[in-house]
């Protein structure tokens, strides 16, 4: 959909296909777009992919398909499906593949495309093409080193013995070609115990560039780039061990060097809700401060900080709330303004004055600053 920020209405849509499933992780089972575009206003154009497992180039203006689109990122859209979002690098395109509820036969991973070839170049397969799982997850696709144009992603379970085979539930990074060139298992409790993660890119003063991940076991796991092979230099029990909620991706601030996180679920001296970390000089994590909102237990939104404020949605207590990204005061809430089913998920949009964020009530909400 492309809405008119001013008035909200329709400018245009396009259905991209869908799956209805046995998979009730959505209300109804049925998958159609689930990852962001990515955006290339210089050439405005953007890029997604459908629920047939293809991704579109489509004028930003017209909604229109270009020429030489849609390329497909599966060939088994019926079981394999693309959560995360769509990253742009260099001219590659890179897409994830997930599955739908861990249901097998699916083969996980990571695909490059040649945006000028249209073309699918490279692939990466954490647990090989002849293994189940390995699913890529994370809603905010795999991130992009701008400065080598390496790749990061977190990887689920292997459906095989042991669920780590490969390179499953490992932080892994890849050349721009999707070869490997680190990766680590941080050694997880449970099974099923994959990610369901985006890594975060950060870089504090003082330290080397850094990567963390969410593992849906309540832990954050941090490694420095460019040696993830060598293991996390910290590991923080942020939610509950049993959670399984603990996904997503936090946000960094470059103005208050504070890495900000949504959080699922209460754990030591740490309380569901918003959480705030601050980089010590060892550039290791400690709490700066934290608010607890919402509900314990419960899935939440990834968090979206801009000029100084930092916002999330509160998942099925369905409230989007800001607070100042320095201190932690509660600046507002959208109170009763989304409806009971409008759960919230995704990630808040901070654009031109407004901020915007989607709710599982159908609706598209745009809030002043």
């Amino acid at each position: 959909y492309a809405i008119d920020v001013v008035s909200g209405t329709m400018v245009w849509h396009r259905n991209l296909g869908s799956q209805q499933t046995s998979c009730f992780i959505l209300p109804d089972g049925i998958f159609g777009v689930s990852g962001s575009p990515f955006l290339d206003r210089a050439n405005n154009r953007m890029f997604v992919v459908g629920g047939d497992g293809k991704m579109y180039a489509l004028d930003l203006s017209t909604g229109d398909t270009l020429s030489g689109w849609p390329v497909a990122v599966t060939t088994d859209p019926a079981h394999e499906h693309t959560f995360g979002a769509v990253n742009v690098n260099n001219g590659i395109a890179y897409a994830e593949i997930a599955s739908y509820c861990d249901v097998p036969p699916y083969h996980g991973g990571v695909v490059a495309i040649d945006i000028a070839n249209q073309e699918v170049v490279r692939a990466f397969f954490p647990a090989g093409r002849g293994v189940n799982g390995g699913g890529v997850w994370g809603p905010g696709g795999v991130s992009i080193d701008p400065a080598t144009s390496h790749v990061f992603a977190a990887t689920g379970n292997a459906l095989t013995d042991p669920e780590n085979f490969r390179y499953c539930e490992n932080v892994v990074e890849l050349s721009s070609a999707l070869r490997v060139l680190g990766s680590n298992y941080p050694g997880l409790t449970g099974s099923d115990v994959d990610f369901g993660a985006t890594p975060i890119l950060y870089h504090p003063p003082g330290c080397t560039p850094m990567v963390a991940a969410k593992n849906k076991t309540g832990v954050l796991v941090t490694y420095v780039r460019g040696n993830v092979s060598a293991g996390p230099i910290q590991r923080l029990q942020v939610a509950d061990i049993s959670d399984w909620q603990f996904n997503g991706i936090p946000a960094w601030s470059d103005t208050t060097h504070l890495l900000y996180i949504g959080n699922s679920s209460d754990s030591g001296e740490f309380e569901h809700g918003m959480v705030a970390l601050a980089v010590e000089p060892n550039c290791q994590l400690s709490l700066a401060w934290q608010v607890e909102e919402g509900l314990n237990l419960t899935s939440v939104s990834p968090p979206t900080v801009a000029g100084g404020v930092v916002y999330y949605g509160d998942g099925p207590a369905h409230q989007l709330l800001a607070f100042d990204a320095v201190t932690g005061r509660r600046l507002w809430s959208s109170g009763s303004t989304i409806r009971a089913e409008g759960d919230i998920y995704g990630a808040p949009m901070v654009v031109n004055g407004r901020v915007f964020v989607g709710a599982w009530d159908g609706k598209l909400y745009a809030f002043g600053l």
